[in-house]
């Protein structure tokens, strides 16, 4: 619920008169109602009895700073478990989807609003943790394809966004249409993602349409932020022309239509599907390199990849001493990030995921691994207290 601000003050004598309407709503000191805005007071005892123990609510008038306060990133002054708050961003992302598909009159603002709320905390939590949210871009598939993948391809615009310095108005929309550019196609997201078949006709059309038709549900549902509009419908565009649906061309492309395109990219293919597992990220890699400065941004995938790093967080890789083990961190050195190992070289797994610092010979990386290599382990325990620590200066 879209709740308004109110102050609450004490009523004095002059505020209320008899056999008029009073123009608040009234509670007590426990947030009680003791009368509704418009009520008419009838007698001096009631009047009496308001200024003694009545609270009215006043609403109070937005300035453009407080406007401004709600479009920044959320800050954290608790401890955070970023892999719940994944999940929780999951939810407000389905429940999101819901509320647009099922009200016809949303009301003026409400869709702008609860996407940008889940927009800003998911921008607090990669400020927070930007390793374990990459991380959780790896690990967690606890939710649909059609709704995964969106808050998947928000983290990593939001990361390199970061890195970028892009404009905080305009990242807000870019997140805003990573979040929403697939949304006219969730009703049929569950069948594709299972399809082995080649693509029908009339399927290859409402794909290749989608893009303007999830714009003009957002706009009908009272979005008219252009920039988040014109990001949705290109956001299938490719460098080369080959994108759809109007075959844009690298120049008529934004920066962060280029940043939503490669993030999507990414994260389709890293994701598993019913009929094959997820690529590996170094099998990812290759590709990208590849396809760079084609269906890619080139200069884009190489700042994509160098910040992301050659073993990005929550990568499985097996090391010099035979320990399976999750990257956790970045650091300096792209060979050299932080691990937990969750495996013993025998195949038994720890108790306890242990940290190792790769620069150390015997824990350095042999290889990176495939999805049938891993092991059933809380991620938060990865990141946790439970690992040990080691000395390692992070990456700025």
């Amino acid at each position: 619920m879209i709740m308004k601000d109110f102050e609450l003050s004490s009523i004095v004598a002059q505020d209320i008169k008899l056999n008029e309407p009073v123009p608040w709503p009234v509670y007590d000191e426990f947030g009680k109602l003791l009368m509704a805005k418009g009520s008419v007071i009838r007698t001096e005892r009631q009047r009496d009895i308001l200024i003694r123990v009545g609270l009215f609510a006043r609403e109070v008038e937005e300035d453009e700073n407080d406007k401004d306060k709600d479009l920044k990133p959320v800050t954290f002054n608790r401890a955070v478990n970023p892999f719940a708050e994944f999940d929780d961003l999951c939810l407000r992302l389905s429940e999101l989807f819901q509320y647009i598909e099922k009200k016809k009159d949303p009301g003026d603002g409400v869709i702008y609003k609860r996407t940008i709320a889940i927009v800003t905390y998911l921008q607090g939590l990669v400020a927070h943790d930007a390793d374990a949210m990459i991380g959780a871009v790896h690990l967690m598939d606890n939710f649909p394809y059609h709704i995964l993948h969106p808050i998947q391809s928000a983290i990593l615009c939001e990361v390199i966004a970061s890195r970028l310095d892009v404009d905080q108005e305009r990242r807000l929309s870019m997140l805003a249409a990573a979040l929403t550019s697939n949304i006219s196609m969730n009703p049929y997201q569950v069948k594709l993602h299972q399809q082995r078949k080649p693509l029908t006709e009339q399927q290859r059309s409402v794909i290749e349409k989608h893009p303007d038709v999830s714009a003009a549900m957002l706009a009908s549902a009272g979005i008219d932020d252009a920039h988040w509009l014109k990001l949705v419908r290109c956001h299938h565009e490719r460098p080369d022309g080959t994108g759809y649906p109007r075959r844009l061309k690298a120049e008529a492309l934004s920066l962060e239509a280029k940043i939503i395109a490669l993030s999507d990219v990414y994260c389709a293919m890293v994701t598993p599907r019913p009929y094959r597992p997820p690529v590996s990220y170094k099998d990812t890699l290759r590709e990208l390199f590849v396809e760079r400065g084609r269906t890619v941004d080139e200069k884009l995938t190489t700042i994509f990849v160098h910040e992301l790093g050659l073993y990005p967080p929550g990568v499985y890789v097996k090391l010099q001493n035979g320990e399976l083990a999750v990257v956790v961190g970045r650091t300096d050195s792209p060979k050299e990030p932080l691990v937990a190992s969750v495996r013993k070289s025998d195949g038994n797994v720890f108790l306890n995921p242990r940290r190792r610092n790769t620069e150390a010979v015997e824990f350095s990386i042999r290889a990176t691994c495939n999805s049938k290599d891993k092991v059933a382990v809380n991620p938060a325990t990865l990141w946790g207290i439970q690992a040990l620590k080691v000395s390692k200066k992070p990456i700025c």
